[in-house]
């Protein structure tokens, strides 16, 4: 009885965790586009370290989830619960990447560029939808609410939209106006950057769906 308790509280731990990089994942996000939109470099090289500190939560996640499987021998159900948070893990560290590479975008912005208003506009916003998955998809983790899951992976489709807008009107600038042009590269690389972790979002709404139907779908 003593066991499966301490089982249980491991698992429990386990969760807990997973949610604490789910955050962190989200603040690097926001850290990332804010940098960005007010030339901030100081803060962009905070998400150096704030990676490093996330690569480490993953890895301890891995050896924690691998140590239960070991030593627990856990029902199907649990399994599949295990197999979950590993590869969410894996898809919030991977966000956490992109959120360095538009801090590595800040730190290679000459301060001479100029901005273009509507073009950072819809960066905010299109980063806004992304915090916004993110949190969402833990919450459905959170609540192995399935058809939550799903509703989040469909929003995917607004960061496409996003991200085909500012492609468009990045090229449409900078052929308009050729002193531009390394700011719409900038805008560009940010805006793939976001629309990247749209996807990885999807893959943890379909981590939470394999969750509770034991089913391997693809959302996107």
């Amino acid at each position: 009885m003593v066991i499966r308790k301490n089982y249980a509280q491991e698992l429990e731990a386990l969760h807990n965790h997973l949610t604490e990089l789910g955050s962190a994942a989200k603040r690097s996000v926001h850290k990332a586009i804010t940098a960005y939109i007010n030339r901030d470099p100081e803060l962009a090289h905070e998400l150096f370290s704030d990676d490093l500190r996330i690569n480490a939560s993953t890895a301890d996640i891995e050896k924690e989830a691998h140590r239960i499987i070991a030593l627990q021998q856990p029902v199907a159900s649990d399994l599949r619960m295990l197999f979950a948070v590993l590869h969410i893990s894996l898809d919030l560290e991977r966000i956490a990447d992109h959120a360095v590479s538009i801090a590595r975008a800040v730190l290679r912005r000459n301060p001479e560029e100029e901005d273009v208003e509507s073009i950072t506009n819809n960066l905010r916003e299109m980063a806004n939808l992304a915090e916004a998955m993110i949190e969402a998809a833990l919450n459905a983790y959170i609540a192995k609410d399935a058809s939550a899951a799903r509703k989040i992976a469909a929003e995917d489709e607004k960061m496409d939209a996003w991200l085909k807008e500012i492609y468009r009107d990045s090229a449409k600038h900078m052929q308009k106006n050729p002193d531009i042009i390394l700011t719409g590269i900038s805008y560009i690389g940010i805006s793939n950057n976001l629309e990247r972790i749209g996807d990885y979002v999807t893959n943890i709404c379909e981590r939470v769906v394999f969750l509770n139907t034991g089913e391997i779908i693809e959302l996107n």
